[in-house]
């Protein structure tokens, strides 16, 4: 695998040649992950050291702020996430195209990462999870997680966890997320939704001065929707 500094999120037969082909798009993909995971600048670094190198440095490092702010004893399971992330981005960025996955093998490696992260994740100590339930008040939408959300508590601190949701329908839906304001927050609350479609909503858990018992909470988180027009 030969990796080539890049300019930006364009690949290099692009930047040599004019030339636009689908792996166009997973070439800025790889990028946009190796940023996100080592960081605007440290990015830099994995044209600098062999792609074992950059994984292990990246890992250290996200495995060394994991241990100092949250203790958390599955931490291990998210640095396995890093590393396949890492990866797959590195793949995404060689000089040669063809070496480059397409889109439907990444989603394939990521959606056997998560079964796989799932299967380890059954034994570990869930003792920091904040549970919080949900309801789906609607057929038409398919909201994941499917019954519950799990926020890693800690005192005193914002804390926040990812909704998805998924317009089921062939027309435009509209939804509204009803939570305790006083407690959480929903970004997007409100929203539209094209046909077959899906949404990201982050729900924050507001800083709490301590936990509840057995880290249960009886709150409710409630999906609306409503189909509307296209206009």
């Amino acid at each position: 695998m030969h990796m080539i500094s890049c300019s930006g999120y364009m690949p290099p037969e692009y930047i040599n040649n004019g030339f636009i082909s689908e792996k166009f798009d997973v070439f800025s993909l790889g990028v946009i992950i190796i940023k996100m995971m080592a960081g605007n600048t440290g990015h830099v670094s994995c044209f600098e050291m062999s792609p074992k190198e950059f994984i292990e440095l990246v890992s250290k490092t996200w495995k060394e702020k994991m241990q100092a702010v949250s203790g958390y004893s599955s931490h291990e399971i998210y640095i396995l996430q890093v590393r396949r992330c890492i990866e797959i981005a590195l793949r995404c960025i060689c000089k040669d195209r063809k070496e480059r996955p397409n889109i439907e093998k990444i989603v394939h490696e990521l959606e056997e990462l998560e079964v796989e992260t799932n299967k380890i994740a059954l034994p570990f100590d869930r003792s920091k999870d904040l549970i919080l339930k949900r309801s789906c008040a609607t057929n038409d939408v398919a909201v994941e997680p499917a019954f519950e959300l799990r926020f890693l508590f800690e005192p005193r601190k914002e804390v926040s966890c990812c909704l998805q949701l998924t317009n089921k329908t062939d027309g435009f839906l509209a939804f509204n997320i009803k939570v305790n304001k006083n407690k959480y927050r929903a970004q997007p609350s409100i929203g539209t939704m094209p046909p077959c479609s899906k949404c990201y909503v982050i729900v924050t858990l507001r800083p709490q001065g301590a936990a509840p018992p057995n880290m249960q909470c009886h709150d409710m988180l409630l999906v609306q929707s409503i189909s509307i027009s296209e206009q």
